[in-house]
């Protein structure tokens, strides 16, 4: 038998065009990804402010859910619109979501500022973290706003299938933020830890400016959009609340999941020492690069089920959605294993800092003890990231068909039954540390794969027109 006849091969093959469209995201996410853990990543030596950029991620996290509110439900829509050739209504969405995201923008940045004079302590982060934390929240929160705005953009890029253009503007930003981090850090004598703090954040915020002026070149000149306070008038409210009806239950389900995630932060915190905290924050990141296949095919999937509901052909679409969800778990699977073969060595070196400070180590652990704990908690991640990459599928195909209320009280349910729940019971209770974390977050994503499976093979999909009453 050849190889490319094999069932699974031919998945692969037939989806030749998705995965073309795909690649580009793929390629994007694994740089914001980068952009969101760089500065932790060239802190590692000095691991109170490594400690700290990570405290204040978990905080600005549970807030920029909000920016997905019309940046996801934008390109579910625009998908269809365009797939039905509703130019007009396509121009109004794009002003429509700027605006708004422009307000929130705002908004969460006041937030985070105000927050962060008091909710660490809250977290139970270490008094010595505690400074750091707070600076970077405060001198990081202008770059939300550009945040913000650089998602309904990328957004309107991708729904518009052009897919390189937000791969182009992440590449961009990533080389800004880390060139000028790294100035900051080991260019400039004389700056003290605090000072390279601040310079870290300037970074983050001046890579997030330039990487909008790149957004609005092109979607201006790429796709030829236009935005104008002249599309509201009248306010559209029949796509405002479309928006909503889409946009605010798979925030909802955003802010629930980064809302465990912060909890199980605090339950870590309260049961592990300064350097397994870092340990974990290090393993988020090394394996957040895992489930980008899954995520990235989930998105360009989203803009062909789109285009294929928006045209009446659903049978298509469940072969798409299925495939999909097939090509994700493989991909992850196989990533999951070269990650758990690179662990040791891998945080052998990255630890080392965090392992010689007697500060961060009280409890004097080995270096390789603390990379053979990387290794077993990878091993608990590769089935953690099984659940992961059908979720990240399943749950943007429901989403995109107009089936969003299941999806969202299940992961609500099970994030905080699994996540929180049997996280605490393992790492407090029965003292598994870290690795009570790790099993708790394993066994949500598991069972939320399973019911979101389930629940498209049923098919009651089907029977929903997210665009019916826009005029």
């Amino acid at each position: 038998m050849e190889l490319t006849s094999l069932p699974l091969i031919r998945v692969f093959k037939r989806n030749r065009p998705l995965i073309k469209l795909a690649f580009p995201v793929f390629l994007e996410l694994i740089l914001s990804v980068a952009m969101g853990y760089v500065n932790q990543f060239l802190l590692a030596g000095i691991p109170l402010a490594s400690n700290g950029v990570s405290q204040s991620n978990q905080i600005s996290n549970i807030f920029l859910v909000s920016f997905s509110v019309l940046s996801s439900s934008s390109l579910i829509l625009l998908s269809q619109l365009l797939g039905k050739n509703e130019k007009e209504a396509v121009g109004k969405i794009y002003s429509l979501s700027f605006f708004i995201n422009l307000v929130l923008g705002v908004l969460v940045a006041g937030v985070l500022v105000g927050f962060s004079f008091f909710v660490f302590p809250l977290m139970g982060v270490d008094e010595a973290v505690i400074p750091y934390a707070k600076l970077y929240t405060i001198v990081s929160a202008p770059g939300v706003i550009f945040l913000s705005l650089n998602n309904v953009f990328s957004s309107f890029l991708r729904a518009n299938k052009q897919m390189t253009f937000p791969t182009v503007i992440a590449f961009l930003t990533n080389v800004i933020n880390a060139a000028v981090a790294a100035v900051f850090i080991w260019a400039i004598p004389g700056l003290s830890e605090l000072d390279k703090l601040i310079g870290v954040a300037i970074a983050s915020d001046l890579s997030r400016l330039v990487g909008l002026v790149a957004s609005y070149l092109f979607f201006r000149f790429g796709i030829g959009g236009r935005l104008s306070l002249r599309c509201l008038r009248p306010f559209p409210g029949q796509l405002f609340k479309k928006l909503l009806a889409i946009g605010l239950p798979t925030a909802g389900e955003t802010l629930s999941y980064n809302a465990s995630q912060l909890v199980l932060s605090i339950i870590v915190n309260l049961s592990v020492s300064v350097l397994e905290q870092n340990l974990r924050n290090y393993l988020m990141t090394f394996t957040s690069l895992i489930y980008l296949f899954a995520s990235g095919s989930g998105i360009a999937m989203q803009v062909s089920e789109g285009l294929l509901l928006g045209a009446g052909n659903k049978e298509e679409a469940n072969r798409l959605v299925l495939d999909v969800g097939t090509m994700a778990r493989t991909v992850s699977f196989l990533m999951s294993l070269l990650f758990t073969g690179l662990a040791y060595p891998v945080f052998l070196a990255l630890m080392a800092p965090a392992v010689a400070d007697p500060s961060v180590n009280l409890g004097g652990l080995s270096i390789e003890a603390v990379a053979l704990m990387a290794v077993y908690l990878m091993l608990i991640d590769i089935v953690l990231d099984q659940g992961r990459a059908s979720n990240l599928v399943y749950v943007k195909a429901l989403e995109t068909s107009g089936d969003i209320s299941f999806p969202v009280l299940c992961s609500i349910f099970t994030s905080w039954l699994f996540t929180v729940g049997a996280s605490a019971l393992l790492s407090i209770v029965f003292g598994l540390g870290v690795y009570g974390a790790f099993v708790g977050a394993a066994l949500d994503e598991c069972v939320r794969a399973v019911l979101f499976y389930v629940r498209w093979k049923r098919g009651g999909w089907k029977q929903r027109n997210l665009t019916s009453g826009i005029d």
